[in-house]
C-alpha cells in the first residue's frame, strides 16, 4: 500500500486468531513506510484506574470500579489518555477532528480531576514494522474505517466492534467466525 491507514479506525475480522486483537477496534494513529502505531480501544484489564492514579499519586474521583483499557501488547506500563480534542494538556496530539491522545501525567491528572468526562485510559500499544499491517490488510485481517469520535469515546467498550462494523455497513452476524469471507 502507498497510502497512510491513519488516522484511522482497524476493525479485527473473526479470522484474526491472536488473542490481542480478537474482536479489537484499534485507534490507528500513525501509519508510514517505516511502521505503525495504534491503540487497542475495547479491551478492559482486569485493573481498576484507581490503581493506577494511585501508584500515580494522583487522587480519583470516579467510580472504583473503572477498568483501564489494554491498549496493545507492547509496553503495558506505558499509559495513554484518549480524549475530546477541545481538551489540552502537556504532550497532547491530535490524532484526528474530535480525538487527542495524552501520554503526560497532566492528562491523567485531569482524567481523575473529571471522571465522567469522555475519556479512556489505556495501557500500552500496538506496534507493526515496515509493511507488516499493509500485508494484514491485504490477508484480510482487518477492515477499515473512519475514525468517529463518538465510536471512539463514548460507545461502550463492549458495543464498539459492532459499532465499528455497522459504521462500514457491516452486519456483525453475516461474518462467519475463522473466515476472512462476508456473507
Amino acid at each position: 500500500m502507498s497510502f497512510s491507514l491513519a488516522p484511522g479506525l482497524l476493525i479485527a475480522m473473526p479470522s484474526l486468531a491472536d488473542p490481542n486483537f480478537f474482536r479489537a477496534v484499534i485507534l490507528l494513529c500513525a501509519h508510514t513506510r517505516e511502521g505503525a502505531f495504534g491503540l487497542v480501544i475495547n479491551h478492559p484489564l482486569d485493573l481498576p484506574v484507581r490503581a493506577i492514579c494511585d501508584e500515580a499519586k494522583v487522587p480519583w474521583r470516579g467510580d472504583a470500579s473503572q477498568k483501564a483499557l489494554c491498549g496493545g501488547p507492547v509496553e503495558r506500563q506505558r499509559g495513554w489518555l484518549l480524549h475530546p480534542s477541545t481538551k489540552r494538556f502537556e504532550g497532547t496530539q491530535v490524532i484526528d477532528e474530535g480525538v487527542a491522545l495524552t501520554p503526560s501525567l497532566e492528562g491523567l491528572q485531569a482524567y481523575g480531576r473529571d471522571p465522567e468526562g469522555p475519556y479512556r485510559l489505556l495501557l500500552g500499544y500496538a506496534g507493526w514494522g515496515g509493511g507488516q499491517l499493509d500485508r494484514e490488510v491485504l490477508q484480510g485481517s482487518w477492515l477499515t474505517a473512519p475514525i468517529t469520535p463518538q465510536l471512539v469515546l463514548d460507545t461502550p467498550r463492549t458495543m464498539i466492534w459492532q459499532k465499528a462494523l455497522e459504521s462500514v455497513g457491516v452486519h456483525p452476524a453475516h461474518l462467519v467466525e475463522g473466515s476472512t469471507h462476508i456473507h
